[in-house]
């Protein structure tokens, strides 16, 4: 009994002998970082010195030198001969023309009034071209043959014409109904001027056609 022990005993001895032998270095272990010592040094800052720059001396102007004056000589200018002036002729002064403005216009070829002045012109303007916008003879009308018609009326102070008629007929009644037709087309006209003395004004306007 105490051989078999004692056998085993020495097997096992045997056993664990051969494994220490046998046994390989220690494995190392993946993912783990690698330790690497490192040592700090302490550096001091370093200094540069910029590049010195040329100094560049400034320019200095040159004063150029005036002349001074000789004592005792005078220089004088060469006086230029003057060019006699032109006598321009005198212009007579030209007297103003008497205008129209201001007389009556009972001469005038279209328009008749019957006041002795009626010194507003632009309102005798406005008037004429009002009407004559709105005339329109009749197309079947001979132009040949000369029509003349003078249509009569009164203007009130604030522009409204009334007793419009025919004073003087032409013969062509249609041409007499375009001649009354453009003055009651042109009512109302413009009020009258306001330094009009009279509460109304009388026109006879004369419409014409042909040779």
């Amino acid at each position: 009994m105490k051989a078999n022990v004692l056998l085993s005993a020495a097997l096992h001895v045997v056993f664990f002998t051969t494994l220490f032998h046998l046994r390989q270095g220690p494995t190392k272990l993946e993912g783990y970082p690698t330790i690497i010592p490192v040592e700090l040094l302490d550096l001091k800052p370093v200094a540069f010195k910029a590049p010195e720059v040329e100094k560049v001396a400034p320019i200095e102007k040159i004063a150029k030198p005036q002349p001074k004056p000789l004592e005792g000589v005078t220089v004088e200018k060469p006086k230029m001969e003057e060019e006699p002036e032109e006598k321009q002729p005198v212009k007579q002064e030209e007297k103003p023309k008497k205008s129209n403005e201001g007389k009556s216009s009972k001469d005038s070829e279209k328009v008749k009034l019957d006041v002795a002045e009626f010194p507003f012109s632009y309102y005798l303007a406005l008037l004429q071209g009002r009407i004559q916008s709105n005339w329109e003879p009749p197309f079947n009308s001979s132009r040949n043959v000369s029509k003349k018609a003078v249509v009569a009326f009164r203007i009130q102070r604030n522009g409204q014409l009334e007793h419009i008629s025919l004073v003087s007929r032409s013969g062509d009644y249609l041409f007499d109904q375009s001649c009354l037709r453009a003055v009651t087309l042109a009512n109302p006209l413009p009020p009258l001027p306001f330094d009009f003395p009279r509460p109304t004004l009388g026109v006879q306007f004369e419409f014409e056609q042909g040779l």
